[in-house]
């Protein structure tokens, strides 16, 4: 949503241009759009700042990649807050639940069963 240019200071609104902020900082500093900020600069005369040496760089954090013991402690660190049922549901080897119904037996089926348990 476009903002109001007209509140802006002039000499502010430079010197944040002249110090290569970017964009994106710009619309949020002053809470203007991106073309609002294109036009300022059109209606006020700034240079444009094509010197990609003068750029903002974002600072780079120097991270190294996680050993395989911390690796193994985060886990056990994450999996000790599971509670049963997340445990089950990430688990490789699941447990597999068998339900077995009653079946009401005639007399022949039992006499049936009963021949086999004598032999």
């Amino acid at each position: 949503m476009a903002g109001n240019t007209a509140a802006i200071s002039v000499t502010a609104f430079r010197a944040d241009w002249n110090t290569h902020m970017p964009m994106r900082a710009l619309c949020e500093r002053y809470t203007i759009t991106r073309d609002q900020v294109i036009r300022l600069r059109d209606v006020w005369h700034l240079p444009l700042r094509n010197d990609r040496r003068l750029r903002f760089k974002p600072k780079r954090c120097d991270m190294r990649d996680p050993t395989p013991r911390e690796i193994i402690q985060a886990c056990k660190e994450i999996q000790a807050k599971w509670d049963a049922r997340t445990r089950e549901e990430r688990a490789v080897i699941k447990t597999q639940y068998v339900s077995l119904r009653r079946v009401e037996m005639t007399d022949e089926a039992r006499e049936a069963l009963g021949q086999f348990e004598d032999e």
